[in-house]
């Protein structure tokens, strides 16, 4: 479970990447404020309900400075396997999705025509 220390640092398990195992990370949010959800932090942030919760497992920008700042941590301590030794984020590139649907025949024959 999540400790905070006196000092203003955290005890928490570990994953094997460094970062923070995603219960240690929900533990810690709940204890530093009142009535503290990922759900309410997300929203007090003004970001999708959704966000800080995903930022736990996948790269979200937004959802992890929520949940560091709530923190008073940076997100490079939470999660370094995210970021560069200096604390600058890892460039996420996505692969680009291939639609392997076809259009029908005819689909856009009437748009050029017009």
């Amino acid at each position: 479970m999540a400790i905070r220390r006196k000092d203003g640092t955290w005890q928490v398990a570990k994953l094997p990447s460094g970062d923070w195992h995603p219960e240690e990370i929900k533990a810690a949010v709940r204890m530093s404020g009142r009535a503290m959800s990922l759900q309410k932090l997300s929203r007090d942030s003004c970001l999708h309900p959704r966000a800080c919760h995903r930022a736990i497992r996948t790269p979200h920008y937004w959802g992890e400075l929520a949940i560091a700042r709530q923190l008073r941590l940076k997100p490079a301590d939470i999660w370094p396997s995210r970021h560069e030794a200096d604390g600058t984020r890892h460039c996420q590139v996505r692969e680009q999705r291939v639609s392997t649907v076809r259009p029908p025949e005819g689909h856009c024959e009437s748009r050029v025509a017009a």
